[in-house]
Order: structure tokens, then C-alpha cells, then sequence
């Protein structure tokens, strides 16, 4: 029985060695109280926000924007047109000798619009009741005062033509300004509005 007892401790022995090798990992008492990721963190450590499930958008509806556009019209650096009238021959202008003196000056306007247009000039003198072009012809060369629209910058070319101007009023030798010119424009007749 001696020896049947021996051998029960002996197995019993091999097997707390084979156990020990092979059984649960063992943890120090630090290990066993360290809290794992899925635990809270302590109330002196910074909270972090739960993680919120993250959306991607997803496109529900397309649709058009829509911009009423009326009419507009440019003339291309206004504020530079003149028109400087040069002397010439009265003949030159159809004019007689009895006319003299006669000028006569244009101007190159660039206009867009987006509508077909109609354009008008008028001439106002700048000196009132002793103003010095009494006697003028302001019109559009070759009759030509519309434009197509809607195709960019478009020329149109504006003429002056003045006699018997009173160029004894003046008491300057050079260029000197004697009135203003206004442009006017309009859609043309056949124009959608």
C-alpha cells in the first residue's frame, strides 16, 4: 500500500505540473484590480464622449435655381467717349461758303446688351443761351443705330457734324468743351419683354 501511495502522489504530483503549465494565466494582485478598456476610467482621469455612430450623407433630391435676368445693356468705358470736332472744307459736309466755319468729329461706341437694341443720341450745349453750335447734324454712320444683342461688344459709330459755329465766343485757343452728348437706348419693337 506503501507504494500505491507513492504512486498517487507521484501522479498526483505530474499532474499539478502539467496543470500549472498549461492552465488559466495566472495574475498578480495588480493585474487582477487594473481596470480593463471596456471599463469606465476613474472620476480623476478626463471624460471622453462616447462615440457617436458615424453617418454618411446620402443625396436625396437634386433640383435646378433659377435666375430671373431682366435687361441690361453697357456701353464699354463711357466715361472716355468723345467726340473732338476737327475743321473741315464746308463741301466736305455739304455745306456752302456762307457756312463757314465748319466741323465735323466721330466716335466708335462699343455696346453689348442682351436683347436686340435701339439706340438714340441727343446733343445739349454746354454754354446756355451763348452757346457756340447752333447749327448741327448728330447721327449714326450709315444710319446703323441698333445692335443684334446677345453676342458681346458690338460697334456702333456716332457722327458730328456743326457749321457757322460762333467761334468768336471763345477766348481760348485749344480744345475747349461746347456741349454733351446723351445716349439713349430702348429694346426694338420685336422684343420679348
Amino acid at each position: 500500500m506503501k507504494n500505491s501511495y507513492r504512486v498517487m502522489l507521484i501522479v498526483l504530483a505530474v499532474l499539478g505540473l502539467v496543470y500549472a503549465s498549461t492552465g488559466p494565466d495566472k495574475k498578480t494582485e495588480e493585474e487582477k484590480y487594473k481596470p480593463t478598456e471596456k471599463c469606465l476610467k476613474s472620476s480623476t482621469e478626463p471624460e471622453e464622449k462616447a462615440k457617436e455612430p458615424q453617418y454618411n450623407p446620402v443625396n436625396l433630391c437634386t433640383f435646378p435655381v433659377s435666375l430671373e435676368v431682366g435687361h441690361f445693356v453697357q456701353i464699354k468705358e463711357c466715361n472716355k467717349r468723345n467726340i473732338k470736332l476737327i475743321q473741315v472744307s464746308c463741301e466736305s459736309i455739304g455745306r456752302d461758303g456762307n457756312d463757314f466755319p465748319c466741323y465735323k468729329g466721330n466716335d466708335v461706341i462699343e455696346v453689348r446688351a442682351n436683347f436686340p437694341a435701339i439706340f438714340n443720341a441727343s446733343l445739349s450745349n454746354s454754354d446756355g443761351d451763348e452757346d457756340m453750335l447752333k447749327n448741327v447734324n448728330l447721327y449714326w454712320e450709315n444710319g446703323v443705330n441698333t445692335i443684334q444683342g446677345g453676342i458681346g461688344w458690338e460697334k456702333l459709330r456716332l457722327c458730328l457734324e456743326a457749321w457757322d459755329v460762333k467761334i468768336y465766343k471763345s477766348t481760348v485757343v485749344g480744345t475747349i468743351e461746347v456741349g454733351e452728348i446723351t445716349i439713349e437706348v430702348r429694346p426694338s419693337d420685336d422684343t420679348q419683354l
